[in-house]
């Protein structure tokens, strides 16, 4: 029996993914790539902390393959010890590190809304509200909230739900997930070295810069905006890595833009970590003191 009822649902349209398919057929190289797609970054934990994450069991998620695309879900329940809407978008992040890591910009939209799916199957309004919502996303290689998806952060915020670092807003000011958030669970091997992964990252977004196709090199050089706003705000990346570019125009964290002269970050804070501000590049950033007593500065006039 058909039974539909809400979800967080993640589209995920893999830009020129249909190539790399035909010649991965034949390519072992590009074949170990899609193994680790398929079999190690989609199963796996999607929080640091290990507790409570188990990919499938806990969370109820599941990721379809749909020609070039990639459809995850997952259910709204009031039981989670995390809201749907940031499994999803968390999931939808891994995903995004290891697509780049093989070369290929993501597109999409994450929604609530009602679905009924199985192991291999996927339908409702929850699943066509984010395919048209992310097909209308336009040419930045972008993963955006639906409306629904908005007002349901929100609302969680409100409600008491940790102001995660994991969503930006790009130049239109619509809520969209920071794809390569440099948290080290999410990236493709997560015990490799941040740094690293950063500077293949940077390599392959310059080497698309220089493509012929216009439509191509317009959406590497947003996602190259991207790339820097997390070079110059996280203070674990090296903002010298920055692409040189107009300004970039998207808010990174943006939902835990600091108010003067408060100590709202201390709740935010690990103990031993350093979280750097950076909300304004036209301004010289505020330092933000650890827990451990020290100071970091980044970012200049």
């Amino acid at each position: 029996m058909i039974d539909f009822s809400p979800h967080a649902v993640a589209y995920l349209d893999i830009l020129g993914f249909k190539n790399f398919i035909i010649v991965a057929e034949k390519n072992f190289d590009k074949l170990e790539k899609l193994n680790n797609l398929f079999n190690e970054v989609i199963p796996r934990e999607i929080l640091p902390d290990g507790k409570n994450s188990t990919y499938s069991k806990d969370f109820e998620m599941k990721c379809l393959s749909i020609s070039d695309s990639l459809i995850v879900s997952a259910p709204v329940s009031e039981n989670q010890t995390h809201p749907a809407l940031v499994v999803v978008t968390m999931k939808a992040i891994q995903i995004a590190h290891a697509l780049l890591d093989m070369g290929f910009l993501v597109r999409g939209a994450i929604n609530i809304g009602n679905v009924y799916r199985t192991d291999t199957n996927i339908l409702g309004t929850g699943y066509q509200d984010a395919v048209m919502f992310g097909d209308k996303s336009g040419d930045p290689p972008q993963i955006i909230l639906t409306d629904n998806a908005t007002v349901a952060l929100n609302k969680s915020v409100k409600n008491g739900m940790p102001t995660y670092s994991i969503f930006a807003l790009n130049e239109l000011g619509q809520t969209i997930l920071n794809a390569i958030h440099p948290e080290p669970s999410y990236l493709p091997d997560p015990q490799g070295n941040i740094t690293e992964y950063f500077k293949k990252y940077r390599a392959v977004i310059k080497e698309n810069l220089s493509s012929d196709d216009k439509k191509v090199k317009s959406k590497w050089l947003w996602f190259a905006k991207l790339f820097n706003a997390n070079v110059q705000y996280f203070s674990t990346l090296d903002s010298s890595m920055a692409i040189e570019l107009d300004s970039h125009g998207i808010t990174i964290n943006y939902l835990n833009t600091p108010e003067e002269n408060s100590n709202w970050m201390d709740r935010f804070m690990a103990p031993g970590r350093t979280v750097i501000i950076n909300s304004n590049h036209n301004k010289t950033e505020q330092s933000v003191e650890t827990r451990q007593g020290q100071y970091q500065h980044k970012g200049k006039q």
